[in-house]
């Protein structure tokens, strides 16, 4: 995978800041403000010490290709699995596999944890859903991988929440990604077994 590759942190574009209405909701939710009564207890540190490891930890959580998430989803396809077969298909050659127009859903449960003197205080649980509408897509598949990708046109919109309190939201008419992608070595398709498992 290329370092390159476009994340949820691009897609969301979380540098502007959060309004104050949202700084607010944060800070007013239940296990937020338990946290923080924990360590002003525990440290006797005031101040927004929770809401800034929040908005710290964003660009962090938001670090997921959205090249990782395509792939994913494409290797559920059952229409790829005939590609295992190297009878039919042998490893010297290449196929290129058009998809029909699609939508990728994805769903994230990332969290923090928060401790206090090496002891759990809390964790702090934020959600991400995006959904990538993709249409002209081609695989390059060769030896059962995922060889490469010819783009085709693509657009999204997500949402990014913590503790249930929406962050971030993002629709878009497109999303850039490059016309060509070069896989490399390849991404295996996994067996029927691997992907039951």
């Amino acid at each position: 995978m290329s370092d390159s590759q476009i994340t949820l942190n691009q897609f969301f574009s979380p540098e502007k800041k959060l309004s104050p209405e949202q700084l607010s909701s944060l800070e007013s939710n239940k296990k937020v403000s338990s946290l923080k009564e924990k360590i002003w207890k525990e440290t006797k540190v005031k101040g927004p010490l929770v809401l800034d490891l929040i908005i710290k930890k964003t660009a962090e959580i938001l670090d997921i290709g959205i090249l990782d998430i395509m792939v994913k989803a494409w290797n559920k396809y059952k229409i790829l699995l005939k590609y295992l077969d190297k009878e039919k298909y042998p490893p010297g050659e290449t196929f290129l596999v058009p998809l029909a127009e699609h939508t990728i859903k994805s769903e994230h449960r990332p969290s923090i944890e928060i401790l206090i003197n090496d002891q759990p205080a809390g964790k702090i649980e934020f959600s991400i859903s995006i959904s990538i509408m993709l249409e002209g897509v081609i695989l390059k598949i060769q030896d059962g991988k995922i060889k490469g990708i010819t783009t085709g046109t693509c657009k999204g919109k997500g949402a990014f929440a913590c503790e249930n309190v929406v962050l971030l939201e993002k629709k878009t008419a497109s999303i850039p990604l490059p016309g060509s992608i070069d896989l490399g070595e390849g991404i295996p398709i996994p067996s029927p077994t691997k992907q039951r498992g």
